[in-house]
């Protein structure tokens, strides 16, 4: 039936609360869409941000190569062990005076040498299996008595070796002191005895004189005759623990100073010492070397470098960058393929001997754990 133009047509009115909680969910959702979205889509810098943040893993690879094995350790020439050469004051006297200085500096004290004259009477070297430590008279006996008759026996005398103080034996005490125009010291009843503080015995048995004290002088509380060097001059070095591990006791080594070279042999490699830096001292070995007898050697104090010089060999080598040290030793790491809980990958260690170092690279000593082409990490 046609509608008259009067009538209205109706419309179901909707609840105006079910209207806005309609409108509500539609917002709702555009929010969560877009955060969801948002958070899968991220802006050029925040890329660039991560990927400052994310550690690089550098890398090389193990090669053979044909390094020159050169090692050089800085050292500097030092004395050898020195003595002091001591004197007493004689009996009768109230103070010790060189009456007559008999060595100079740079002779060579050995058994039998005559040192000085102290208040008139002598200082001598000698070598015995025993020390004197008592002065020794007509009928004495014991293992220092013997010592002395087999000292005295070694020089050229012939006293007897009954372990008693006899008559042969002082006669050859007796020899001995005329033999250095001294008289023999006399016990109370006018036989030759010997003193021992007339004796004085040298580590060695032999050393160098580096310093007199002048004749005329007064000693001190001290009673310092001289001194003497007994153990040769040595080049001693800082080395690292990387080069230490590439040297052994009993090597020849290069001696190296501006004028000078010569060839030495490596005494004692030293433990690890953490150094001082207020005193100028690195970390390190040190390393002892023995120096030839040469009157151009450098003087004690100068610089002198410790190298070793091996022929041109292939060896693995790595960059030097991949060498680590740590308390245990020298060693290089490798990537595991395995994943370490998620957080990267994992690294195997394995410990490495430095045979050289040139170039940047070490030359490193065959061990089954690598080979060519093993992948080690340098960063």
């Amino acid at each position: 039936m046609p509608l008259q133009q009067d009538e209205v047509v109706k419309v179901p009115r909707v609840p105006r609360l079910r209207r806005i909680i309609g409108f509500l969910v539609i917002v709702t959702a555009g929010m969560a869409g877009s955060f969801f979205a948002g958070s899968y889509v991220k802006s050029p810098q925040s890329v660039a941000l991560d990927a400052v943040n994310t550690p690089i893993q550098v890398t090389a690879t193990v090669e053979r190569r044909a390094l020159a094995s050169t090692l050089i350790v800085p050292g500097s020439m030092t004395p050898g062990t020195s003595v002091g050469v001591t004197a007493s004051v004689p009996p009768g006297t109230e103070r010790a005076v060189i009456t007559r200085m008999l060595v100079a500096v740079g002779d060579t004290l050995k058994p039998g040498t005559i040192v000085a004259t102290v208040s008139g009477r002598p200082l001598i070297v000698i070598s015995t299996s025993v020390p004197l430590y008592r002065d020794l008279k007509d009928g004495d006996t014991g293992q220092d008595v013997s010592a002395l008759q087999n000292w005295l026996q070694s020089i050229g005398y012939r006293p007897s070796t009954t372990g008693v103080f006899d008559k042969s034996t002082q006669e050859s005490v007796a020899a001995l002191y005329r033999d250095v125009d001294q008289p023999a010291p006399k016990s109370d009843d006018k036989k030759a005895m010997v003193r021992w503080r007339e004796f004085i015995q040298i580590p060695g048995d032999e050393g160098s004189v580096t310093s007199v004290a002048a004749s005329g002088a007064v000693l001190t509380d001290d009673l310092l005759v001289a001194t003497a060097q007994t153990a040769p001059d040595v080049v001693v070095g800082r080395a690292s623990i990387t080069q230490a591990e590439a040297l052994t006791v009993g090597q020849a080594v290069a001696l190296e100073a501006s004028g000078y070279n010569a060839q030495g042999v490596i005494q004692s490699i030293g433990v690890f010492d953490q150094g001082n830096p207020e005193k100028g001292t690195l970390p390190g070995m040190d390393i002892i070397a023995s120096v030839p007898d040469d009157p151009n050697k450098p003087k004690p104090g100068q610089p002198v470098s410790v190298s070793v010089k091996e022929p041109v060999q292939e060896t693995l080598a790595v960059p030097l960058t991949a060498i680590k040290q740590d308390d245990i030793g020298t060693y290089v790491t490798v990537p595991s393929s395995e994943k370490d809980a998620g957080e990267g990958t994992s690294a195997e260690r394995i410990d490495v001997t430095v045979t050289g170092q040139r170039d940047g690279w070490a030359a490193l000593a065959e061990t089954s754990k690598l080979e060519p082409g093993t992948t080690v990490d340098v960063s």
